[in-house]
């Protein structure tokens, strides 16, 4: 018999990924492996993911700090 071999199934992006509208063929905006419906929403995802990259930044620089403190008074 033959063996049945899985295609990975790729789905078409229908939504903007920002504002959740729906994408029209003649107006797609194709940034960072994504279709936005426009520049603006573009801009918006790529604040969101740098504001969230800071405050992961700044949580692992802040654990950081209070790990390579050494206790004093002992």
């Amino acid at each position: 018999m033959a063996e049945a071999t899985e295609v990975p199934v790729v789905e078409e992006v229908k939504n903007c990924p920002a504002c959740k509208k729906p994408l029209k063929k003649a107006r797609r905006f194709y940034r960072n492996g994504a279709y936005y419906c426009n520049n603006n929403c573009f801009k918006k995802v790529n604040a969101e993911a740098k504001a969230a990259a800071a405050e992961a930044k700044a949580a692992a620089a802040g654990s950081a700090d209070t790990a390579e403190k050494p206790v004093e008074g002992q």
